[in-house]
């Protein structure tokens, strides 16, 4: 009897803490092609907090690309596509108003990177909503969304690192069974 109420206990803490994580929707577009994305690049996040809290909008941008550590993928960093807007362009987006930097990051992306991520954040009281989109680099259409809202993601960067990291995770699983899929219609 001890045993049966010890797995008991066991299996209601799995179950709870199980659906208090599974806060993911994830979405790939119908005609998206994962497989020729090779090289992704960061966009400049939309990061709204609405209480002081860690991490600051910079550290934010460097935590994207240090959680792309994790994967197979090759990323490229907002500070690398800005330094090569400036050189090809000279053009400095870091020093643009945020609307004008964006239109002139995505007149210029399709050259360094085949799809471009977008992250927004809401820092909300109860919970922290994460927003993930993939972007086609020649279009700008959207071809892989992944959106996570959670009460267990805590307001610091070590738990937004863990997030960024579990973007990727998933990110790599949907290019990987995009890939067994089409390898399969061959």
């Amino acid at each position: 009897m001890k045993k049966f109420l010890c797995s008991l206990v066991m299996l209601v803490t799995l179950l709870v803490s199980a659906t208090a994580l599974a806060g993911y929707k994830e979405t790939i577009a119908a005609n998206a092609d994962l497989g020729a994305v090779k090289r992704l690049a960061i966009a400049l996040p939309d990061y709204y907090q609405t209480e002081i809290v860690e991490p600051a909008y910079d550290d934010f941008i460097r935590i994207v690309f240090d959680a792309s550590k994790s994967s197979r993928m090759y990323v490229i960093s907002y500070e690398d596509i800005a330094a090569n807007i400036l050189r090809d362009t000279g053009v400095d987006i870091k020093a643009m108003d945020v609307v004008e930097a964006r239109k002139v990051y995505d007149e210029n992306i399709s050259k360094y990177a085949d799809a471009s991520l977008r992250v927004a954040v809401a820092n909300n009281p109860k919970k922290v909503i994460f927003f993930f989109e993939v972007q086609n680099a020649a279009d700008g259409n959207p071809i892989y969304i992944l959106a996570t809202q959670s009460g267990s993601i805590g307001k610091n960067s070590k738990d937004y690192l863990k997030a960024c990291e579990e973007f990727y995770t998933k990110f790599g699983a949907a290019i990987d069974k995009s890939l067994k899929d089409a390898k399969k219609k061959k």
